[in-house]
């Protein structure tokens, strides 16, 4: 063999080296790509997931803060006699009996206390259902999905 041939054949060796590392670069290449687009696809998604989540927190919490609004507007509106509590009750007397008269001369209605908690279960039942048709709402946004 002469110099030309060997020189020929290392120099056909060194391309076919080159060839190879190129080619395992690109397929690498190309792997690293098709993930990253994966990885992109995902975080968009995930971003999605978050603005969907943040109006949806942003919608009941607004509800929320309405309701506890309207619930201290009825309680101002019964502190100043624009409005009055009715409710449902039979009286029972403490009086012995065959006594007569009148025990209490003041007109029937609930006393301050009875309308303290009257106005915190309201306002604690309403937030309980504004909560609840959030966390429903969520479960047919994000995990029914």
């Amino acid at each position: 063999m002469n110099a030309k041939t060997i020189a020929l054949v290392v120099l056909f060796v060194a391309a076919m080296a080159a060839a190879q590392t190129a080619h395992y670069y690109y397929v690498h290449y190309k792997e690293t790509r098709n993930q990253l687009g994966q990885q992109q696809q995902q975080l968009e998604n995930l971003r999605q997931r978050v603005n969907e989540n943040a109006a949806l927190d942003k919608k009941y919490v607004l509800q929320t803060q309405q309701a506890k609004e309207n619930i201290r507007q009825l309680e101002r509106d019964v502190a100043s006699g624009q409005r009055r509590l009715q409710f449902a009750a039979g009286c029972h007397s403490s009086a012995a009996p065959g006594t007569t008269g009148m025990a209490d001369a003041a007109s029937p209605g609930p006393d301050d206390a009875v309308k303290r908690h009257y106005f915190t279960l309201r306002e604690r039942i309403n937030t309980a259902r504004i909560q609840i048709a959030g966390l429903q709402e969520y479960i047919r946004q994000q995990c029914l999905k």
